[in-house]
């Protein structure tokens, strides 16, 4: 039979002429210029006789684009060109491009594959990797119970008895707030919680200074846990790409998830702009957690916002006149982390800052909200709920502000000072001040 009639039996005109005529574009436009940054080895295969689309031109553009591809043509096919004649395991493993272990060797799956490290591995994370964050800026964690009040600790957080945890964070500025909270769950709840980090810190082999695990020399290869050999501290401590794929699956794995609506736009907020939310008007974090039932935990971070001066915005770096256009080049190829945006639409470009005395961080986890009896698909209700867990973590925002002043040991060489003579804790202002207001 001919491709155009196995086309018009299973692909209607009308639905033919949608998808060119509304899907293509969009597609195109959102696929095209991310092409050049895919260096996975691909084959692109296509027939010599294709009579409906132009697949012999298109397979030479594509080749010419991608970084790391071959062109296969298969002489005497058409446009569905994978049929019994052709056998694309074969051709795969005769690939020069790809390497044959790539093709038989299992998958490791982050989602379903990952344990969580052990008592040893977390031990030795903090030791050597978030014990000097911790001695600069001595944290201190609060919890919140189903009244509100606010509590030392982190004794009140829910346990992840039956379904997933969503904890949603402001992301403090510079990025380096995960791996303090994420180790301090996992020491003081013994709770593995995967947070969700943007393509970039995968992209650059992990050399980032995420709070201090995963940042020594970027990979770590001590525990090699995936066929193709060893993964990096890192990813070892939970770490997965932000994709709304990867958080669908731990919210339908009823894993614990840290999700940072806010992104890059608040790892480099401006001057004027500390402890502000710049989350997207999409509600779609709180329908997934909706779906699969998941219990959302506010969280407040404050701190790295006053271990900084901020001189020049991130968008006035743009105008800066030699370095801005360059700039602004290197941000365009930084791959972005909301999949409906175009690269040049989030902006990762640093504010030209200067670091000052670390000031003392405080993480306040807020009151827990249930997302049994919402339904996913009622935009209203997760709107609400979305509104709801916004609120929650300016209330944090608000409360430590009001009385960090009061604070002891809010001067840093005092506090350091006292840590290392006593070997304790710094104290902080009482529960009584935080709790106020209720």
């Amino acid at each position: 039979r001919s491709s155009f009639g196995i086309l018009e039996e299973r692909l209607p005109p009308a639905a033919l002429e949608h998808r060119i005529t509304q899907l293509l574009p969009v597609g195109a436009a959102t696929v095209n210029p991310r092409l050049n940054r895919l260096n996975v080895s691909t084959l692109v295969i296509a027939g010599s006789d294709d009579s409906m689309l132009p697949s012999q031109t298109e397979a030479k553009r594509l080749v010419k684009i991608l970084p790391n591809a071959d062109k296969i043509d298969i002489k005497g096919s058409g446009h569905f060109v994978l049929d019994d004649r052709v056998n694309l395991t074969s051709l795969l493993i005769n690939s020069a491009r790809l390497d044959p272990l790539q093709i038989i060797d299992p998958k490791y799956d982050p989602i379903t594959d990952w344990t969580a490290p052990t008592p040893e591995e977390i031990q030795n994370a903090i030791e050597k990797q978030v014990q000097n964050f911790r001695d600069l800026t001595s944290p201190i964690f609060f919890s919140t119970d189903e009244d509100g009040k606010r509590h030392k600790g982190l004794h009140f957080l829910p346990k992840q008895d039956e379904g997933p945890l969503l904890f949603v964070a402001n992301h403090q500025f510079g990025g380096l707030d995960l791996g303090m909270v994420i180790s301090q769950l996992l020491e003081e709840c013994n709770l593995p919680v995967r947070g969700m980090a943007h393509p970039v810190v995968f992209q650059a082999g992990n050399q980032t200074g995420q709070g201090g695990i995963g940042d020594v020399g970027g990979a770590s290869y001590d525990t090699p846990l995936t066929p193709s050999g060893p993964i990096s501290t890192f990813q070892r401590f939970g770490a997965v790409m932000v994709t709304p794929r990867n958080y669908y699956r731990l919210m339908q794995t009823k894993q614990a998830a840290l999700l940072f609506p806010g992104g890059v736009r608040e790892v480099f907020h401006g001057k004027d702009e500390a402890y502000q939310l710049f989350w997207p008007n999409s509600t779609d974090f709180v329908r997934t957690a909706a779906r699969f039932n998941a219990t959302i935990v506010p969280l407040s971070a404050l701190g790295a916002a006053d271990s900084v001066n901020i001189y020049v915005d991130a968008p006035d770096v743009l105008k800066l006149p030699f370095i801005g256009e360059r700039v602004k080049e290197q941000s365009r190829n930084v791959v972005s982390a909301r999949f409906n945006r175009e690269n040049e639409d989030e902006l990762f470009t640093p504010p030209v800052a200067i670091p000052t005395i670390p000031a003392r961080n405080y993480f306040v986890f807020g009151k827990s909200m249930s997302t049994v009896g919402v339904d996913h698909k009622d935009l209203e209700a997760c709107a609400t709920l979305y509104r709801e867990v916004k609120v929650e973590v300016e209330r944090g925002f608000e409360d430590v502000l009001r009385v960090r002043d009061n604070d002891p040991f809010k001067d840093t060489i005092k506090r350091i000072a006292y840590e290392k003579a006593t070997q304790k804790k710094a104290p902080t202002f009482s529960m009584q001040e935080l709790n106020e207001n209720l």
